[in-house]
């Protein structure tokens, strides 16, 4: 039986004949392009490809069943592309990277996109002018899709104040912004820490220096789990960590006091996971005196 599986299963590849896949839970919906190009037959093999450009959407079609479209892209060196046909009314493609030869396979998916749509994700590693294969899932598909190519957008620089090594001095008595984008996870208060929480995404750094007394307020926020925590020193945060904060869904807040203890404090704000990256939104107070500070205390922070 099992012999007879298989042989079947086999003849349906070679009878281009596809097996049926799951009903979807929700439709694709069908993908408005942008107009900017359009499929022209014949382009049946890679001699008579189409060109594709990147933000170009291009409109096209199976038709007739069976058939295959070839579209072809001139890449540089270092491209990260993603290509992905998007929905019309096919329903199902698959689609293949062929190397400058047009017959050399570099890559191949059937439902990495939306729905059972295909998406291919290629860094090129030399200049030329590749190949696009999209067919539809079965000898029987036909219908419109659309392809498109995206470039990847360059990584984001790494922030100047990355580590404590480059700490951007904390601005007080103010609303700002900042993006993590392009930072590394170098920080982790732990769960044995100030914030109760262990801390695996990416930080950012600023510090603020305080005299005896000296009581400031921050509050922050993003977009996704954050944690904020004050330490005095950035290879030790665990062991210097004056206070920190991780609540999930409310702004981060610290109200802080040096106390006795004056000199430069860093404030990390850092992610509860490690896929936290965007735009966050601090509010700090001033600092003020909690007692009366002498001249000689504002003279000793800088000396």
């Amino acid at each position: 039986m099992k012999k007879f599986v298989i042989a079947l299963m086999a003849v349906m590849m070679v009878a281009g004949i596809a097996l049926a896949k799951p009903v979807l839970e929700k439709p694709v919906t069908p993908y408005n392009a942008n107009g900017r190009a359009a499929e022209a037959e014949p382009n049946d093999d890679y001699l008579t490809a189409n060109p594709l450009v990147v933000g170009d959407d291009m409109t096209a079609a199976i038709d007739p069943a069976g058939e295959m479209d070839f579209f072809a892209f001139t890449a540089t060196a270092g491209m990260e592309i993603t290509f992905e046909t998007l929905a019309g009314d096919i329903g199902d493609t698959k689609m293949y990277l062929f190397d400058v030869d047009g017959v050399t396979q570099l890559d191949y998916d059937d439902d990495g996109g939306e729905g059972y749509y295909s998406l291919i994700t290629y860094a090129f590693t030399a200049d030329g002018t590749y190949f696009v294969q999209v067919i539809g899932y079965g000898a029987t598909y036909e219908g419109t899709y659309i392809l498109t190519a995206t470039e990847a957008d360059p990584p984001c620089p790494t922030p100047a104040n990355n580590t404590c090594e480059g700490a951007l001095p904390l601005p007080l008595g103010e609303t700002f912004t900042f993006d993590n984008c392009g930072a590394t996870n170098d920080y982790d208060p732990t769960s044995d820490g100030c914030t109760g929480y262990a801390a695996v995404g990416i930080d950012v750094v600023y510090y603020v220096d305080l005299i005896a007394d000296q009581q400031f307020t921050i509050s922050a926020s993003s977009s996704y789990d954050t944690s904020i925590y004050l330490v005095t020193d950035c290879g030790d945060v665990v062991g210097s960590c004056m206070a920190g904060d991780d609540v999930y869904g409310e702004p981060e807040m610290i109200i802080f006091d040096a106390g006795e203890n004056p000199g430069r404090y860093y404030m990390i704000f850092d992610g509860y996971s490690s896929t936290g990256e965007g735009i966050w939104e601090v509010t700090t107070d001033g600092v003020v005196a909690t007692d009366p500070v002498s001249f000689d205390g504002l003279k000793a922070l800088y000396r």
